[in-house]
């Protein structure tokens, strides 16, 4: 449940890299290049936010893989990336991605992001259940694609979170006795 928020939400970030991102990993990448990667990055976190994924469908490469998509799975192909981020707004309501910072470094942006929202169905928990985590997200660029994506949860918080959620379903199963 918490996995597949967090996964969606890193495969969201996956497409938050850069358009214009160097295409090798050259010690001479320019600091204002950097600039550019993680401006960039915004507005595609800005695209995700509002449900636009066709603004930065552009971006990923044809053959990109995210790591880290729903249930640990690994989502394979622009398309379906792409329709994957989309779908994020059927399963959390007011969805909004807060970017605490960025850095970039030749062909990689990294990004620590705070996701809140309420979910809208069980496939994120309990629905109507409150989304508030934090994550990393690391996106590789080639060819000034995006072709890969890692995500990173905060165990700590999301051990915190099952717990609730089970101490939730306890409570329901002793008021049903």
């Amino acid at each position: 449940m918490k996995k597949f928020l967090f996964s969606s939400t890193v495969a969201m970030f996956f497409l938050i890299s850069c358009h214009n991102a160097p295409s090798g990993t050259t010690a001479g990448t320019t600091s204002s290049q950097n600039d550019i990667n993680i401006a960039n990055n915004l507005k595609i976190y800005k695209a995700i936010q509002t449900g636009d994924v066709s603004a930065i469908d552009t971006l990923i490469a044809s053959d990109a893989i995210d790591y880290d998509g729903p249930n640990g799975t690994e989502i394979k192909g622009r398309d379906s990336i792409v329709k994957m981020l989309g779908d994020m707004h059927n399963h959390i309501k007011d969805l909004k991605l807060d970017v605490i910072t960025s850095a970039a470094n030749d062909d990689y942006v990294f990004s620590l992001v705070h996701i809140t929202g309420t979910s809208a169905d069980s496939s994120m928990g309990m629905p109507g259940r409150s989304v508030d985590e934090k994550g990393v997200d690391v996106i590789k660029l080639k060819d000034n694609k995006i072709s890969a994506h890692w995500g990173f949860t905060d165990d700590v918080q999301v051990s915190k979170e099952m717990l609730e959620m089970r101490d939730k379903m306890n409570s329901m199963d002793k008021m049903k006795k």
